[in-house]
């Protein structure tokens, strides 16, 4: 075959394949319907995150939400409408006078104690605040909210009179010549903050809600208990941590003292080392009163007695002088070693009693000295347990070291008497 011949048989050969193709598609019947939708195939893989479009704009405000008052101060009047007698019995203790007003230059009232006047030079119209002038001292507020301390020699401090020392009823000097701000309110006020300046006087460091340790000083604000008493109680804190945030000046550690005493000392630092720490403070007293309000109305100043836990100690003293001139416990464990405004170092004793309560007969001096200065020591030494009377101006004859350990060593145990064997017996014989 020549090559003619072969390039005539492949246009043949495609013409005979275009003529099928036509023959094919013509036969081809019409497209029937659609069939039913099969099965939901399985989720396929995520696609990659599409960048972050252009924010749109801000919906509509939303519904208020529910709103909330928190409580207020609403001072002890608002108390003394439920609460009449326990407001009465408290305004008689020494929590509510931590801080006065003076009102209209009068000079403040307080219960069991008065005072003499505003410090020299000055009017009542002149002092903003009396700090203290409860029982022990006073000290005064300017008008700007400074405490007065006058010049190099001014007495601006007035110690209230103590007739069982036949000390005070006298001014003494406080700071003088130093310009001091008040910034004791944390614990002179209720509802303290250290923010700002009270009724805008550059001395007064921060605000407070009210004047004194009033009832919601330990309570807490109570507008909400007072609106709703039945669903909304006070705080009621029977801890002792509750007290000591005031009764406590700085950390608990070494009990400095000073001029023959503890200074200004508050209850609980001196009563920490010992074994009565483990107590709350309310276990003995009454929250609500004050030992000078019950002393002077000639009744117990705590809620239970030294008895009560240490009845083997009441039972067993040494049954002698001390007996007939009825020592109690407080006179030897609770001594006046503190002294808050007046004191009697010749005579071993202050103003303020300690709470340390353990007596120890080997301790002849109250204080060491440390290197943090001079420092009391965590138990009664004898110079206070027994020398608030046995000096030469006290109660007691003076009596040296020796006649005092004589006594204290063994002060509260029980004499051991002698069995005398049975007749016929050996001693020890079974």
């Amino acid at each position: 075959m020549d090559l003619e011949e072969g390039v005539v048989d492949r246009r043949r050969l495609v013409i005979l394949l275009l003529v099928m193709a036509f023959v094919i598609a013509g036969c081809a019947g019409a497209e029937g319907s659609a069939g039913p939708v099969g099965p939901e195939g399985p989720q396929g893989l995520p696609g990659p995150a599409g960048r972050d479009g252009a924010a749109g704009p801000a919906g509509p405000a939303g519904a208020d939400g529910v709103s909330f008052q928190p409580p207020q101060y609403v001072g002890s009047e608002a108390c003394a409408e439920c609460h009449q007698e326990t407001v009465d019995v408290f305004m008689g203790s020494g929590h509510p006078h931590q801080l006065t007003p003076v009102v209209d230059g009068q000079a403040p009232e307080y219960p069991f104690s008065e005072l003499d006047g505003p410090p020299e030079g000055f009017t009542w119209d002149e002092i903003s605040y009396v700090v203290g002038g409860y029982n022990w001292k006073a000290r005064f507020v300017d008008n700007e909210g400074y405490l007065i301390t006058g010049g190099e020699e001014a007495t601006t401090q007035y110690n209230l009179e103590n007739p069982d020392l036949d000390l005070g009823d006298d001014w003494v000097a406080y700071h003088p010549g130093q310009e001091q701000a008040y910034d004791c309110g944390s614990c002179h006020t209720t509802g303290y903050s250290p923010e700002g300046n009270q009724d805008g006087m550059p001395g007064m460091v921060g605000t407070f809600a009210f004047p004194g340790v009033q009832c919601e000083g330990c309570h807490g604000p109570g507008s909400l208990h007072v609106n709703n008493p039945a669903s909304i109680r006070p705080i009621i804190d029977r801890d002792a941590e509750a007290c000591t945030s005031c009764h406590t000046r700085g950390d608990i550690g070494p009990v400095s003292a000073s001029e023959g005493f503890i200074q200004h000392q508050d209850e609980y630092q001196d009563l920490f080392p010992g074994k009565h720490a483990v107590l709350d403070c309310v276990s003995c007293h009454d929250p609500h009163t004050g030992v000078v309000q019950l002393a002077a109305a000639g009744v117990a100043t705590t809620r239970v007695g030294c008895e009560n836990c240490h009845f083997a100690e009441a039972a067993n003293d040494d049954g002698g002088v001390h007996d007939r001139i009825a020592v109690d416990c407080l006179g030897c464990h609770m001594p006046h070693l503190i002294q808050s405004a007046v004191g009697a170092p010749e005579q071993f004793t202050g103003d303020l009693r300690t709470h340390a309560v353990a007596i120890d007969p080997e301790q002849i001096e109250q204080f060491v000295e440390t290197s943090d200065g001079l420092v009391s020591v965590p138990q009664i030494s004898l110079s206070f347990a027994c020398r608030s009377c046995h000096n030469p101006d006290g109660f007691g004859p003076e009596v040296t070291d020796e006649e005092l350990q004589a006594v204290a060593r063994g002060y509260h145990v029980p004499p051991v008497e002698e069995v005398a064997p049975v007749e016929g017996e050996a001693a020890g014989a079974n």
